[in-house]
């Protein structure tokens, strides 16, 4: 890993010190907890009349070894995977999906981090109500 790596992966790490939100994965079987730094993508799309539909994708941005920790070694994500977060009092769930072609793309040169594509699938309160 060169200077310049290391650097950046330093960079990661106290962003996500500071902007990161807890984030369980699940593909399949396989669920574990991480911490991600969230981000958002506006993306424009034809519909089927031409128009254009401007669409906002959640990133997660994640340590490919805490990735790996919970899908396995040298995996990689794939279509399917969920990204689960409480958010206020919603539980909302994400599904990988793929942008310009890619479902993840490098945060650094390194290969160290990675930014997954995702779009909200489900949102459940987790609030009961109140007297």
């Amino acid at each position: 890993m060169t200077m310049q790596d290391r650097a950046t992966l330093a960079t990661f790490k106290t962003l996500r010190r500071v902007a990161g939100v807890s984030v369980t994965i699940n593909r399949g079987v396989s669920t574990g907890t991480v911490v991600a730094v969230p981000g958002d993508t506006l993306v424009d799309r034809q519909d089927e009349d031409g128009g254009t539909v401007r669409a906002k994708v959640r990133d997660y941005i994640v340590l490919r070894s805490d990735f790996e920790g919970v899908v396995g070694a040298g995996e990689k994500p794939i279509r399917g995977d969920k990204f689960v977060e409480v958010v206020a009092d919603y539980t909302r769930t994400f599904e990988t999906i793929e942008l310009a072609g890619e479902i993840f793309r490098w945060w650094d040169k390194g290969g160290q981090v990675l930014r997954i594509h995702t779009v909200e699938a489900e949102k459940v309160t987790t609030t009961t109500g109140g007297a």
